[in-house]
Formats: C-alpha cells, sequence, structure tokens
C-alpha cells in the first residue's frame, strides 16, 4: 500500500470534512425557504455542490487507494496515478471556494482541473487493470 496510501488518508479526511459541511448545510436551510419552495442563492448552491462532489471524490480515493498497488502500472504511473486521484479533490474544493466567493468565477479552472485529474486517475486505473492477466 505504498502508492495508495496519501489517496486512503486524503479520501477518510475529505469524507470528514465532506459530512461536517453537510450538517452545516442542513442547520442552515430554513431560511432558504420562500414560500414553501427551497430556493438556495448561486452561493449557496455551489457549496452544496462542494459538499455532494466531496463524498463521491473521497470515496473515489479510498478506491483507487486500495486499489493503485495491485495495478499492471510502472512504480512512475502508480505514482501519477495517485497524484491525479488525489487532484481530483480540487473539483468540490472549486465549488466550494466558488461558494464563498459569491459564485465568481475565479475558482472554477481549480474545478475543471480536478475534473480532468478524476478522467486522467481512471484512465490509468483502466490501463493498469485491462493490463493484469
Amino acid at each position: 500500500m505504498k502508492q495508495g496510501r496519501l489517496n486512503i488518508i486524503l479520501g477518510a479526511v475529505t469524507i470528514i470534512v465532506a459530512g461536517i459541511g453537510g450538517f452545516v448545510l442542513g442547520a442552515t436551510v430554513e431560511h432558504h425557504f420562500v414560500l414553501g419552495h427551497y430556493a438556495p442563492d448561486l452561493p449557496r448552491f455551489l457549496r452544496k455542490a462542494g459538499h455532494s462532489h466531496g463524498m463521491p471524490m473521497a470515496l473515489y480515493n479510498l478506491i483507487a487507494g486500495g486499489l493503485i498497488d495491485r495495478l499492471e502500472l510502472g512504480e512512475s504511473g502508480k505514482a501519477w496515478c495517485s497524484r491525479l486521484a488525489a487532484g481530483a479533490l480540487l473539483m468540490p474544493v472549486g465549488l466550494l471556494l466558488r461558494g464563498f466567493d459569491n459564485g465568481a468565477m475565479t475558482f472554477a479552472p481549480l474545478a475543471l482541473l480536478g475534473g480532468v485529474s478524476f478522467m486522467a486517475s481512471a484512465a490509468l486505473i483502466l490501463k493498469g487493470a485491462l493490463a493484469a492477466r
């Protein structure tokens, strides 16, 4: 579990942080109801998206962390796969920061980089899994 250790740690920490964020969102939901309908503003919507993208990205890192060392990839490929899977966590961070920045596009590239990292690490996992016999 040499290469995947980072992903397991980051995944577990992210689940805890995103879970706390979910509790905060739930505790502050009542004043976002207008005439009985949920009407969040853009910043709250983006913070909620950061929470809801953080959970699956955390689980992805936990899964990737357990798989990386078993894949048929060289040490360099395993290291890149681990780094890219960890980089996928930039997506929820970028969304959360956009929410705190009142919806400005300042942190949109961070979310995009996280999405690209997610897809690249998934491609490396697929490559390593297909190469295994």
